[in-house]
């Protein structure tokens, strides 16, 4: 009899034992929905920071309960990301408003923070959204830097981008900006930039980043072409232009610095046949041309033909070369019936 009521005694007990843990197990879980509910409410009265300590409360308290709190764990982690992004949006508001550096970076600083929460919880999604996100910022700040002539710092942060993303053409080509800008830079290494630009430009279909690497690489070598005709360093001259045609044949500007360069050697035919070139390009006023007309006046004047010297010459006598025009006309042609 004693044997049998201390078996009943034991099995009572067990079902006491039983029946607390269940309890014990639902007060858990209550406290699970309780605390991730309570992370949400927050979220939605923009209380960031105190919603992340609650759904990382929620995520602890569920994994205490195994199984039984994964659902809330699984929700948490995926709520989390989402808060982290949305403090980083309002970060982005901030700059918006003020646009200073201090509020670009603490922009950058909480879209990296976000990439790093959404890689912890496997978000891959929020993670390439906000790495995109950083990229542009990083741009724009290397815009701003550049403004201000900090071009070091404008370099350090563009190497960034271009660590973060190969195939962000931008950045190569305002890398090739900047670095025109610095004394004593090779011209070599920015066409290099220029080039890289225009392939990944091409390689991603951003035809307005690969148009404007082109003009900037022409537009360099026609300035440097230009300055060495001025230095009298003629075959330089010739072949800095020579190679802003490669990237762009049409430009008249190229043709027309040519022009001057091979009159200067007194390569007649060849500043005849470039300046017959840009004037066919060229399309601005009279004024434009007439500094053109004069180079072919030029060179005709050089190949004996006067005729055609005059022609071009009285067509060049408009502006800023109407006086030279017309003393070649008058004095070393002696045209006739010339109108300037």
């Amino acid at each position: 009899m004693k044997l049998l009521k201390s078996r009943i005694t034991i099995f009572l007990l067990g079902l006491f034992i039983f029946g607390l843990g269940q309890t014990v197990e639902a007060q858990d879980r209550k406290e699970a929905v309780q605390t991730y509910n309570s992370a949400r409410e927050m979220v939605q009265n923009g209380e960031y920071q105190k919603a992340i300590d609650q759904f990382k409360k929620a995520i602890e308290v569920g994994n205490q309960l195994g199984p039984q709190g994964q659902d809330i764990v699984e929700r948490a982690k995926g709520k989390l990301p989402e808060v982290y992004r949305q403090m980083a949006l309002d970060e982005y508001r901030a700059f918006k408003q003020n646009q200073t550096l201090a509020n670009l970076d603490a922009t950058i600083d909480a879209f990296r923070e976000t990439k790093d929460v959404a890689e912890e919880y496997d978000n891959s999604k929020i993670s390439n959204q906000a790495n995109g996100v950083i990229n542009q910022l990083l741009y724009s700040k290397s815009i701003i830097l550049y403004k201000q002539q900090n071009y070091q710092d404008a370099l350090t942060t563009l190497d960034e981008v271009i660590k973060n993303d190969p195939n962000y053409s931008k950045a190569y080509y305002q890398k090739g900006i900047v670095l025109k800008k610095i004394d004593g830079t090779d011209l070599q290494r920015s066409m290099e930039l220029f080039d890289q630009a225009i392939e990944v430009a091409k390689k991603t279909n951003d035809s307005q980043i690969a148009s404007r690497a082109t003009n900037a690489a022409r537009d360099e070598l026609v300035y440097r072409g230009a300055k060495a005709t001025e230095n009298k360093n003629f075959s330089r001259a010739k072949e800095l232009l020579n190679r802003a045609l490669t990237y762009d044949s049409s430009s008249a500007d190229a043709h027309y610095r040519l022009a001057q360069a091979y009159n200067k050697t007194q390569d007649w035919q060849q500043a005849v046949d470039h300046s017959k070139e840009a004037l066919g390009l060229e399309t601005g006023g009279r004024t434009d041309k007439a500094k053109i007309y004069f180079e072919l006046g030029t060179a005709y004047q050089g190949l004996g033909q006067k005729e055609n010297a005059c022609g071009a010459f009285n067509n060049a006598a408009y502006g800023n070369f109407k006086s030279p025009a017309e003393h070649q006309m008058e004095y070393e042609l002696k045209c006739e019936n010339t109108t300037g």
